[in-house]
């Protein structure tokens, strides 16, 4: 009876061993996918528009679009866009994704990400030649 016992306790450490892996795999996982997502369509939607003829209401819409076309997921992510301004180059947005875990607990995640063009002013310098 004791060896049974033991062995039920053993099999019930194992499986919440796995299901907390799992959860935390998943976390880690949906957070790296919407960070990179992020990044990449805000850089892209920065160089493609940036001083162009589309209103910032237009970007917002392209960008909005294009974070739920590229985000694969189960469930809807939220967006908020902060800040568009095509004419000074910047681009702010906070992403708030809600999901369930394998032990039927649920979980969101969020990313905040700011994009902004820097630009260099290079002075030329006229090179003296010898005399």
């Amino acid at each position: 009876m004791k060896n049974i016992v033991l062995g039920v306790f053993g099999c019930l450490i194992a499986i919440y061993t796995v299901l907390s892996c799992l959860s935390i795999y998943s976390i880690s996982a949906r957070k790296n996918e919407m960070e990179n997502c992020v990044s990449q369509v805000l850089e892209q939607n920065l160089k493609k528009y940036y001083r162009g003829e589309h209103t910032d209401a237009e970007v917002e819409a392209f960008v909005r679009q294009d974070l739920l076309q590229r985000m694969y997921s189960d469930s809807k992510p939220e967006i908020t866009i902060r800040c568009c301004d095509m004419t000074n180059g910047m681009i702010s947005v906070h992403v708030t994704e809600s999901f369930g875990l394998p032990g039927g607990y649920r979980k969101s995640v969020s990313c905040d990400k700011t994009i902004i063009v820097e630009s260099e002013t290079v002075e030329e310098t006229e090179s003296m030649e010898g005399t």
